[in-house]
């Protein structure tokens, strides 16, 4: 993927959890109207074409505590 055209974000914090197989990433961006936003990609080794596959979520301060009271409500 080409992120040539994209325009750069302002990034304001970031860390990483590192997991068997995966490396998760959250990032937190300042948006286009000035409200910071996280950003959590997943980042994994695909062994057969040896390339890194990414996914992501987007999420705005707005509605990070929904999030965090549904993730809360998981039983595993």
């Amino acid at each position: 993927m080409d992120n040539q055209n994209q325009p750069q974000r302002e990034k304001i914090s970031g860390s990483m959890l590192k997991l068997k197989g995966k490396t998760i990433f959250f990032d937190v961006y300042k948006a286009k109207n000035d409200s910071n936003y996280l950003k959590i990609t997943e980042s994994r080794f695909d062994k057969d074409t040896k390339q890194s596959k990414r996914s992501s979520i987007f999420l705005f301060k707005e509605d990070l505590e929904k999030f965090k009271k549904e993730l809360n409500k998981i039983s595993l």
